[in-house]
């Protein structure tokens, strides 16, 4: 199976990418694997919270739940830095999710990120 993958920010950059993947179901939710040009990839859809893990060339757990600020630490090898995103929209759908959150450097906001994740058979 593949996912779709497309997000778009406030910069006006947008991204689309199709990518095989494994999908595992559980009984606590559904966690989809797959890698492309960053790394390794994961995305963990829970009843309350969509957890997003990314490891090679680009580092970071971001956790997503909705209404809440959570922290992340995002590595590449020029940078290392700590920040924080607040999930301000999450829809989750029988095959994916939809998700709108704000990335905050301290205090201040840096983007507006929207990414929808769709299965597809082929």
């Amino acid at each position: 199976m593949y996912l779709i993958i497309e997000s778009r920010d406030s910069y006006g950059e947008k991204n689309k990418e199709k990518v095989n993947c494994q999908k595992e179901v559980s009984p606590k939710g559904v966690k989809y694997s797959y890698e492309n040009e960053h790394g390794d990839c994961k995305i963990i859809i829970l009843k309350d919270m969509v957890q997003i893990t990314r490891k090679g060339t680009i580092n970071s757990v971001q956790v997503f739940k909705d209404g809440k600020i959570t922290p992340f630490h995002y590595k590449t090898p020029y940078t290392s830095s700590e920040f924080t995103l607040k999930t301000t929209d999450m829809k989750q759908k029988r095959e994916g999710l939809s998700l709108s959150y704000e990335i905050y450097d301290g205090e201040e906001k840096i983007n507006d990120i929207v990414v929808t994740i769709k299965e597809v058979w082929n």
